[in-house]
Formats: structure tokens, sequence, C-alpha cells
């Protein structure tokens, strides 16, 4: 897939042709193409900074309220989230699924804010929400997108139990919320299934450190 950015108001998208008008500022914009074609920046698997620098600096500058802050639209799926099921067997997957239950959220809903305590962890049915990270003077970096069959919410397994991100809805997201405490006494029962899980959290972790590499990357390259 390719990497878009919105040249009105920074948007990003990883898809096969860019959209028309941009799902942030509604604008009929013109997109960037911000993938990586470098061996440097790792291939067209993610972006390049320096290409998301060049279209930070040159934004047209879409309407925007004054109280919002401002958003960095930086690399969400810049290596690909760990598919949290995966290494599970189809009995295990669906014992995972009964721990928990459905809820459903709107576009636009906040399902939990950075710095809250985490006692649930998520695994996405339907739609996609975005993983926000503050990264200075009140400017949100959307680092993440997680789709379907993905999850989100690994802080509720590993101490101090406290989410380092919010995450908001990008469209109807129908998630299923499986309560800390549950799925950690599962874990303690069956140590191969523990052990499964954790190797995919490590993966989900790794990927969030580099998206914050690149968000850095792309923000340090607007400012220059």
């Amino acid at each position: 897939m390719t990497h878009w950015m919105c040249t009105a108001c920074g948007y990003y998208v990883q898809t096969a042709t860019p959209p028309d008008p941009c799902p942030s500022c509604k604008q009929a914009s013109v997109f960037n193409d911000v993938t990586c074609y470098r061996f440097e920046c790792g291939g067209t698997r993610t972006i390049d900074p320096s290409r998301v620098g060049s279209t930070l600096r040159n934004l047209k500058g879409a309407p925007r309220s004054a109280t919002e802050p401002k958003a960095i639209p930086l690399p969400t799926e810049a290596l690909p989230l760990a598919e949290f099921l995966s290494g599970l067997g189809g009995k295990e997957k669906q014992q995972l699924k009964d721990l928990g239950r459905v809820e459903r959220y709107e576009a636009d809903a906040v399902i939990f804010n950075e710095g809250a305590e985490a006692r649930r962890f998520y695994l996405v049915e339907e739609g996609q929400v975005a993983i926000e990270s503050q990264l200075a003077r009140g400017m949100l970096s959307p680092t993440s997108i997680v789709s379907a069959g993905q999850a989100f919410g690994w802080s509720a397994l590993v101490s101090p139990h406290l989410y380092t991100a919010t995450v908001v809805a990008l469209s109807d997201t129908r998630v299923i919320a499986i309560e800390r405490d549950r799925l950690l006494a599962r874990m303690q029962a069956n140590p191969s299934f523990g052990l499964t899980i954790m190797q995919n959290v490590a993966g989900m972790i790794s990927s969030r450190l580099r998206s914050l590499e690149l968000a850095w990357m792309g923000f340090c390259q607007k400012n220059d």
C-alpha cells in the first residue's frame, strides 16, 4: 500500500489511492505520496521522514477550531502491528474472546485517555481506532492505526498499568473489551497461552516505539 499525506491538513492514510475529499479537513485536496522508496528508511513498508517533513512544512492550512490542539499526522502503520491472535489455536482464540464483552463506539469517541488506569485490553472486531500520543506543546500525533483483527491496550498487561496513549475511534467500531484481571488469571493458569500473549504484546510495543521514532523524525524536519 502507498502512504499518502493531505497537503491541506496533513491527514495521513495508507491505501492504494488517496481519498477525495480528505476525510479529515473535508477539502478536495491533493495528497502527497510520502512512501519510502529508499533503503535507508526501510523501503515501501514505511514512510519517508523527509517527504513527511516537506509536506508538513508546506501545509496549505485547513480550517481548524481555535481550541483544537494541532495534530502532527505521522506514520500510522509505519510497521504492521502484531496480529494479537497469531500463535493461538482456534480454541484458544475463542477462549480469549469469551473472557471479554462487546462494546461499540461511534466515530470520534474516545475509548480511553493517556494516563488513565489500564483496566481493559481490547480486540477490534470491526472498524478502526487511532492511537494518539502527546509529543510536545500540546501537539497530538496519531502514531498507529489499529484495524479489525488487531488489538490495543497492552498497558493493561504491563506495570504500572497506565495507558500510554489516547485511543479514538476513527469509524463506527466494535471491540471486545477484556478485563485485565480475568486475562492475567487465564495467562497464569495456562503458561503456554500466556507466553504467546506476551510475545505479541512485545511486538505491539516494538511497533509503537518505531512509530514514535518516525513521528519525532517528521516533527523535527517540520521545524528545521
